[in-house]
């Protein structure tokens, strides 16, 4: 689950290091979803060895100007929490820019006792940071991409995980363009090769999509859902059709779940909390997340 750089709860403030955050608590059902991990940003602020790391890294793999208050990535991002992989522990987190989160992300493991950084970068392409095993790339890319530069006679820069069309007409395989509502696959909803469409919002179990090229010609376009759970897509009502409504990523509950906000000279129209949508179908009976509560708490 992402949350805005800007607003982020006040209780994963009491996490001021990497070192810390090795040992911070996730948010779930048992503390209400009020975790103590931090986001990137956070960490970036206020932990100096974290930042030059980081930094080090980035340049090393030719990228700059991603992270901090005024780099391009200083969008959603998501709570810095410990995995195992291979036996080592890492804390896993990703950065996205604003607006594009679907386009130009990073998604990357920090280990703060060696001060390594490994990670996958995306911008159109996709480009490694460090040089992760299999194993490690599966994890950065959600298993995407199995292949890892990390391995013997692989390459350092990779490829983007949706792999080509086999024809003009099918969807490129193993993505969410092969989903399927009532026999039409979102690939086909979008145009095809001539796709009109843009992928707005990204959670787990939920990818939100813009089609700019209307099928009742709405000015502002269609909306769509795509559900992971089901390699299902539904269309949904924005609740306008004005060219001069906008997409902005935005959250709810002080952060603690993704949302797709449509908006009008700043004004909310709707809104489609796809990270709160993604818990509830992780948690069920009585762990499950109040949609209601949770709104209600966003309002104070």
């Amino acid at each position: 689950m992402a949350a805005s750089a800007g607003a982020w709860a006040e209780n994963s403030a009491v996490v001021k290091t990497a070192v810390q955050a090795m040992h911070c608590q996730p948010a779930g059902p048992e503390n209400n979803f009020n975790g103590t991990c931090p986001i990137p940003a956070e960490l970036y602020a206020s932990d100096p060895v974290y930042k030059k790391d980081m930094e080090t890294s980035l340049k090393a793999a030719g990228l700059k100007g991603l992270l901090g208050p005024e780099g391009a990535l200083n969008g959603p991002q998501s709570p810095m929490e410990s995995v195992k992989v291979a036996g080592k522990i890492w804390l896993k987190s990703m950065a996205c820019e604003a607006n594009n989160c679907g386009e130009h992300y990073l998604n990357f493991l920090y280990q703060p006792d060696e001060h390594q950084v490994l990670g996958y970068y995306f911008d159109g392409k996709g480009v490694w940071v460090g040089k992760p095993n299999n194993e490690e790339a599966s994890i950065l890319t959600d298993g995407e991409i199995k292949t890892g530069p990390g391995e013997s006679d692989t390459a350092p820069v990779a490829t983007a995980p949706a792999s080509a069309p086999a024809s003009p007409d099918a969807p490129p395989a193993n993505t969410i363009w092969t989903f399927s509502n009532n026999g039409t696959t979102l690939w086909q909803a979008c145009g095809g090769q001539n796709s009109a469409c843009v992928i707005v919002g990204n959670s787990k179990w939920y990818v939100a999509v813009l089609n700019r090229r209307s099928a009742t010609g709405c000015a502002f376009g269609d909306f769509y859902v795509a559900d992971r759970s089901s390699t299902s897509w539904h269309q949904y009502d924005t609740g306008t059709c004005s060219a001069d409504a906008y997409i902005q990523q935005g959250s709810i509950s002080h952060g603690q779940y993704s949302s797709v906000d449509i908006l009008i000279n700043g004004s909310l129209v709707k809104q489609f909390p796809i990270g709160y949508w993604s818990a509830q179908k992780s948690f069920s009976g009585g762990n499950r997340p109040s949609w209601s509560k949770a709104k209600q708490k966003n309002q104070h």
